[in-house]
């Protein structure tokens, strides 16, 4: 498992959103998510992104980050 920076706005809209999943594509780095979906239909933009995770796993590590 690995550490992604993301910024505030993204943060907030992990946070407070009722969609299931998160796709992604990550920077040449590997370091920061470069462009990303939050969907319900995992189906239709699994194979548009790089990575996908399901939003309740990140909604309970939120609970254990530090700044």
């Amino acid at each position: 498992m690995f550490t992604l920076k993301i910024n505030n706005n993204l943060s907030r809209k992990l946070q407070t959103t009722n969609k299931g999943f998160i796709c992604y594509n990550l920077t040449q780095d590997r370091t920061q998510i470069d462009s990303y979906i939050l969907t319900n239909d995992l189906y239709r933009y699994k194979n548009r992104f790089e990575s996908f995770k399901a939003i309740s796993c990140i909604k309970k590590q939120f609970n254990t980050i530090t700044f």
